[in-house]
C-alpha cells in the first residue's frame, strides 16, 4: 500500500480529486503484515499450561497521508472532505495492487498540515471492515473444455467414457440421470468397494 501513489475510494480516483499518497516519514516504509489478533486463553489452578479458548481477529487499521496541491482552495478541501467522510465501508484500492480490495472508512482525527503556501497534506487513520483484503470478481467466460467428446450422446447400452466406466446411468430427455440412486450408506457399502479393496 505504501508504495502506491494513487488510490481509488468509493469509485473515485485520487487523480481526479487532485490528491496523491504522501510519505511524511524518513527511512523505510512500515506496513501491517498479518492482521492484529488476540489469543483468548483460560488459566486454572494447578495447571501451568492455559486452555486455548480461541483467537479474536481485529479489523485492519493503518495510517495514511495524502498530499493536496492547492489546499488553500476552500472548494477543493470541501470536495475532498465529502469524498472521504462516509458513513459506511466503501471499496478502497491502491494502484500498486488494484486487485486487492479493502472496504474501509476514514476515522479518527484528521489533521491538515501545510507550509502556509500552496503545499499541504492530511494525515488520518483508515479502518477496514475485516482483518483481510478481498479480490475482485473474475469472469470466466472463455473456458475451453479439454475433452474431445463434448456434445457426445451416450446411449443406454454404452457406459464407457474416456476417464472410466460409469454404471447406473441412463439417458433421458434432460440428459444423463441416475437410474437407481443409492439413498443410504448401508446400501452404498454393499454395492461399492472400499478404498482398501480397490486394485
Amino acid at each position: 500500500m505504501k508504495q502506491s501513489i494513487h488510490f481509488m475510494y468509493d469509485g473515485k480516483s485520487s487523480k481526479d480529486m487532485g490528491v496523491a499518497i504522501a510519505s511524511t516519514k524518513k527511512g523505510l516504509f512500515e506496513e501491517s503484515f498479518l492482521p492484529d489478533r488476540t489469543i483468548n486463553e483460560k488459566t486454572i489452578a494447578n495447571r501451568e499450561k492455559p486452555y486455548l479458548q480461541g483467537v479474536e481477529h481485529k479489523p485492519l487499521s493503518f495510517s495514511m497521508s495524502i498530499f493536496i496541491d492547492k489546499w488553500e482552495d476552500n472548494m477543493t478541501l470541501r470536495k475532498i472532505a465529502r469524498w472521504l467522510f462516509q458513513d459506511y465501508y466503501k471499496p478502497l484500492t491502491f494502484d500498486s495492487n488494484p486487485n486487492r480490495i479493502f472496504y474501509a472508512m476514514f476515522e479518527g482525527d484528521s489533521t491538515l498540515i501545510h507550509n502556509g503556501g500552496k503545499e499541504g497534506y492530511i494525515e488520518f487513520n483508515v479502518r477496514c471492515d475485516s482483518p483481510y483484503g478481498y479480490t475482485s470478481e473474475h469472469s470466466l467466460n472463455n473456458i475451453k473444455n479439454r475433452s474431445s467428446n463434448v456434445g457426445t450422446i451416450v446411449s443406454d447400452d454404452i457406459k464407457s467414457f474416456d476417464n472410466g466406466i460409469h454404471d447406473n446411468t441412463i439417458t433421458a430427455d434432460n440428459g444423463l440421470t441416475i437410474d437407481n440412486p443409492v439413498m443410504s450408506l448401508e446400501r452404498f457399502y454393499e454395492l461399492y468397494k472400499k478404498w482398501g479393496e480397490l486394485d
